[in-house]
């Protein structure tokens, strides 16, 4: 428990977080960043409890101000420490959440979400369409949702794969992307085939897909209920 070590981990991280944000990259960053942020408070919670509620030796009484007075059995140079590291964090962690949020909330509001043809009862199963923005090539994924059982409790799923990519032009619109796919898998003659289109530049792998992912599970779920 060092604090100019712990210091130098914190920075050393948040530097790489930094360039990632930078370059606008929000996963695995940002989700990571909110389990950190969670976790620190709930030290800091946990802290503050150890300090106030450890067993005590009474050690004699304050008549001026009517208190008993306490030997604490707590490690008040170790306690100390950890209470500073957590002061140092707190307010940097913060920080750059609340970049990461900032970018969040752009991504989302830059991408258009739609779906191609008519969409079937049956969306448990199905494909999705990342249209990058100003590109020649789309990709597509297809994904299943379905209810699982976590803790018990019963969530739904979103599990998703890679399919193929497409080119397209004036002569092959998005639509007809929809047309390939059922006629290279016949046994989904129509399946629910969503599109995001991005209205701006947003890297494929660390921004566009998650949010797209997001995206598709809100809808799902909301068909589903």
């Amino acid at each position: 428990m060092d604090f100019e070590y712990k210091k130098y981990m914190l920075l050393g991280y948040l530097k790489q977080v930094k360039e990632h944000f930078n370059q606008q990259k929000l996963y695995p960053d940002f989700a990571e960043l909110i389990a950190h942020y969670k976790n620190l408070m709930r030290l800091k919670h946990n802290t503050t409890a150890l300090e106030n509620n450890f067993k005590r030796k009474l050690k004699g009484i304050d008549f001026e101000n009517l208190k008993l007075q306490y030997d604490s059995t707590v490690n008040d140079e170790l306690l100390d420490e950890l209470k500073q590291i957590i002061q140092f964090s707190e307010p940097l962690i913060a920080n750059e959440l609340n970049k990461g949020k900032t970018i969040f909330d752009f991504a989302e509001q830059h991408i258009l979400t739609d779906h191609i043809g008519i969409l079937p009862i049956y969306k448990t199963e199905g494909y999705f369409v990342l249209y990058p923005f100003q590109s020649k090539t789309v990709c597509v994924y297809s994904y299943q949702f379905s209810k699982v059982n976590l803790l018990d409790q019963e969530i739904f799923g979103l599990n998703t794969s890679y399919f193929s990519t497409y080119t397209i032009s004036l002569s092959k619109p998005v639509d007809k992307v929809k047309h390939e796919i059922i006629e290279a898998n016949p046994h989904m003659p129509n399946p629910a085939m969503y599109l995001f289109k991005a209205k701006a530049p947003l890297p494929n792998d660390e921004t566009f897909l998650p949010i797209a992912k997001r995206l598709l599970y809100k809808q799902l779920q909301a068909a589903a209920a």
